[in-house]
């Protein structure tokens, strides 16, 4: 008999779908998916878990207690839900939690020791551990924040998001001559710093003979800054099954977000054996960035800092940038759906070590 996910989940992407995939073609998984209906600001062409998962919209309900009934009809082996910011959501997970079935939550939240991290690092006791077993978080800063949070050893497992690795790194390894141009792919939105490129990039033109241009990919109300800015090139929203040909053919990356819990963009740029350039923001940097080695690394906001570092990657002979490319691709093996999945199954056998897991976990200090 197959094993069985219920997952609770937000807004869906291509990267998810590799990860089911995964799950239910190379382990027999079965899973059950409610999702939020898609964002305008990411108009996928196709629901990235179509023809993985049984498909049931957030909207459709209007209680934690329809969700748990939902749920329980498909009698999962575990819950996996996003996060904790649907509260119906976390409601539902403490009632199924009560009913026995272990409770896995996701969290790409780094630790800044903020006001709101301390009310949740106080309140955790009552709101958290009473409807989460266990949090599944991206990297180190968000480890750092779990830990706050009373999630430690087999409480918090590590490598939450991974992109769809494959066709990344099948792209990445043709061999295609890469054009002399930085790509930005990101929502056209404040956070992730597209101001910052641009006054970046206008500096970096001035300060060079021959220029790369900048393509940028995405969708958002700070599109219009775009227009009309020499060496600029807005392609729009580009499906995820573009964007591994896109990444192939360009000669750097640059992620210049102000706030960026991980960014799944670095792991696909990494496949793909680009050159990166991220903010010291960026969590996935930590890990997937070494400083002068596959990339660079900038302080957030900083234009000026930026736009030396373009200047870096660009004035660096096509040899050295192939040596970067390489060293991203090894470090992008550090996360992969087979991984993901084998993470997931690894976990999920811990709890069926014993009957009442939840009855243990709570015993756990």
């Amino acid at each position: 008999m197959s094993q069985r996910l219920a997952v609770l989940y937000s807004h869906p992407s291509s990267y998810t779908r590799a990860c089911f995939r995964v799950l239910k073609e190379d382990y027999g998984w079965e899973i059950f998916a409610i999702y939020y209906e898609r964002s305008p600001e990411a108009p996928f062409a196709e629901e990235p878990f179509e023809g993985i998962a049984q498909m049931v919209k957030r909207s459709e309900f209007r209680s934690a207690e329809e969700i748990r009934q939902s749920v329980r009809k498909f009698k999962p082996d575990m819950v996996y839900i996003a996060g904790w910011m649907d509260k119906c959501y976390v409601q539902a997970a403490r009632l199924l939690r009560k009913d026995g079935i272990p409770v896995v939550a996701g969290s790409d939240t780094q630790y800044t020791g903020k006001w709101r991290q301390q009310v949740a690092r106080i309140i955790s006791p009552w709101y958290l551990k009473t409807a989460i077993d266990v949090l599944w978080v991206t990297g180190n800063r968000q480890r750092q924040f779990a830990e706050k949070l009373g999630y430690r050893g087999d409480r918090c497992w590590e490598g939450m998001y991974c992109c769809d690795w494959e066709p990344f790194a099948q792209a990445g390894d043709a061999g295609k001559n890469r054009e002399n141009f930085f790509l930005f792919v990101g929502r056209y939105i404040p956070v992730k710093g597209l101001d910052v490129l641009l006054d970046a990039y206008a500096d970096y033109r001035a300060s060079v003979e021959r220029p790369w241009g900048l393509k940028c990919a995405g969708a958002g109300e700070l599109g219009n800054m775009l227009r009309g800015v020499e060496g600029v090139t807005d392609l729009g929203f580009v499906q995820p099954s573009e964007l591994p040909e896109l990444m192939a053919c360009s000669g750097g990356f640059v992620l210049p977000s102000r706030k960026e819990p991980w960014g799944v963009v670095i792991q696909e740029a990494a496949a793909a054996r680009m050159p990166i350039i991220c903010s010291d923001s960026v969590g996935a940097g930590d890990h997937l960035v070494t400083d002068g080695g596959n990339g660079f690394i900038f302080e957030s906001e900083n234009s000026k800092q930026l736009a030396l570092q373009m200047v870096r990657l660009s004035e660096r002979d096509k040899e050295k940038r192939v040596e970067m490319g390489r060293i991203s691709r090894e470090l992008s093996l550090k996360y992969t759906p087979k991984k993901w999945a084998q993470t997931l199954i690894k976990g999920h056998s811990q709890f069926g070590m014993h009957k009442k897991f939840g009855e243990k976990l709570d015993c756990l200090k």
